[in-house]
């Protein structure tokens, strides 16, 4: 027989911890039948739809802190044609402006194929991201640059 410890003591008979189990086959206490549940079932076809609309899609339009961060910038730095053209990696690049390892972990998924067969950017805009990103490490230097040309002077 299969027991199961029973917290609340009863009134009139004496106090037991163990209370029967019914339905539980004698050779395994976790087996329970598996019942399904909502989160199982398959979604009904309207459902799917909201599902696809609701899926996050890149911002194709400048966003307001992608026009301040591009007032910012230097007037010969400011990728115009990569604000264009591709306002969603602009809208990328301004997000993580501020720190240093996500922009350079962007710049350098932007400038190198590890996927293969990608088309790769038009020359200007290609030239904006190398400049941009030319100007970025001179803002940012890593840490041990610092050192490196305080010792050398």
């Amino acid at each position: 027989m299969r027991y199961l410890l029973h917290t609340q003591s009863l009134p009139d008979r004496r106090m037991s911890i163990y209370q029967k189990l019914k339905g539980v086959s004698a050779d395994n206490l976790h087996d329970f039948p598996r019942r399904r549940t909502p989160s199982r079932e398959a979604a009904p076809e309207s459902e799917i739809e909201w599902r696809v609309r609701r899926k996050a899609k890149p911002c194709e339009e400048i966003l307001p802190t992608t026009a301040t961060w591009y007032a910012g910038l230097p007037l010969k730095l400011q990728p115009k044609v990569l604000l264009e053209r591709f306002p969603r990696i602009a809208n990328g690049l301004a997000a993580a402006w501020h720190d240093r390892m996500t922009t350079l972990h962007y710049f350098d998924d932007l400038l190198s194929d590890r996927r293969g067969g990608r088309k790769g950017f038009p020359p200007d805009v290609l030239e904006e991201l190398q400049l941009l990103k030319t100007f970025y490490e001179g803002l940012n230097p890593e840490p041990g640059d610092v050192w490196r040309r305080v010792a050398t002077k």
